[in-house]
């Protein structure tokens, strides 16, 4: 298992954190050289690159900005050649290794100090961070030799990133199933709802003119209600999570709802709440399945027989006399695609 937590670089002073975004703007215009050159030489296999460019950077800084130059340009690779696009590095995240970086933990009035070493003329910059709770979290974890210095609308953090060997796979215990949606960001085959709070949430977000102070301040507080509410979840007794495998889902509706509400769709952080549940479940050794979602919301989870109209709107109803919560009726056919979901007996 792979994990990383962020720390604000929020307590440099004017006169360091001017040197490390002038840092940062040379390393920028040092990608997008060796992407130029990469791009032209039609580079687009290999992990390193053996050649060094026009710039005051150490060789060591540039060999760390050359492999994520390769990186970003063999993203192209598997686009047809007529579909390739050269990239345009923005800046906004660089990942350095050990050779140029190390942490000073002698400081005082901090936790420790990010050192970047290695820079070129000798010179290096020192970065004061505070831990916090997140950070803490994987205090037994192991530290990877690398770290990511993130930039975005002036703010700085760096990156750490941690390892864990994972628990074994439990062989015991029940498979439940979660329908992930809008209105209800989870809803269990137990019947359990989880984040009905979230809709309020995008209803607010949509109301904020994009790229706004406020609207930004609400997709932090949209993120942090789904990490806590996702906390809350119980796994115990529980062996296997199945869940549908949400793909493209805003964009399949374009051009088919009101544009007020697409709006508000567009909000929807259903990636974001699948991702942080499948990492959940992996910690606690848990089988995390993603199913085929065609047909779960439309199927009655009692005699089996599919029929779209047997949905209404929040209510499913069948002839056979099932009536009970959409969602539900959904998660419960998800649970039945788990792995270890008892299967039908063939006569």
């Amino acid at each position: 298992m792979i994990r990383s937590s962020k720390l604000s670089a929020n307590r440099l002073n004017v006169g360091k954190k001017t040197r490390l975004l002038s840092l940062m703007d040379e390393m920028t215009k040092v990608v997008n050289t060796y992407i130029d050159i990469l791009w032209e030489e039609d580079v687009f296999k290999g992990r390193y690159v053996g050649f060094k460019v026009n710039s005051w950077l150490s060789a060591r800084v540039q060999s760390c900005l050359g492999k994520q130059a390769l990186e970003i340009v063999k993203s192209q690779r598997k686009k047809p050649r007529h579909l390739r696009t050269k990239p345009v590095f923005r800046g906004g995240s660089f990942t350095l290794d050990a050779r140029v970086f190390d942490l000073d933990e002698t400081a005082e009035e901090f936790d420790f100090f990010l050192r970047i070493k290695s820079i070129g003329d000798k010179s290096f910059i020192k970065i004061p961070l505070n831990r916090h709770k997140h950070f803490n979290k994987f205090e037994k974890w192991d530290r990877l030799n690398s770290v990511r210095l993130l930039r975005k609308d002036g703010n700085i953090k760096a990156e750490f990133f941690f390892h864990k060997e994972p628990p074994a796979l439990k062989k015991k215990g029940k498979v439940i199933g979660f329908d992930c949606g809008y209105k209800k960001m989870l809803v269990s085959s137990e019947g359990k709802v989880i984040g009905q709070e979230l809709e309020a949430i995008y209803e607010k977000i949509a109301r904020k003119q994009q790229g706004s102070a406020a609207f930004k301040r609400a997709l932090v507080e949209r993120d942090n209600l789904i990490n806590q509410l996702l906390n809350t979840v119980s796994f115990r007794g529980i062996r296997e999570v199945v869940v549908e495998a949400l793909k493209n889902v805003k964009r399949s509706t374009k051009g088919k709802i009101r544009k007020d509400f697409m709006n508000k769709l567009q909000r929807w952080a259903y990636p974001k709440v699948l991702s942080k549940l499948s990492r959940l479940a992996e910690e606690k050794g848990i089988l995390f399945t993603e199913v085929n979602p065609s047909y779960t919301s439309q199927k009655c989870s009692k005699c089996g027989v599919v029929n779209k109209s047997n949905r209404r709107l929040e209510r499913y109803h069948c002839k056979c006399g099932n009536n009970l919560d959409a969602d539900f009726n959904a998660a419960i056919n998800i649970s039945r695609l788990g792995v270890y979901s008892p299967q039908p007996t063939k006569n």
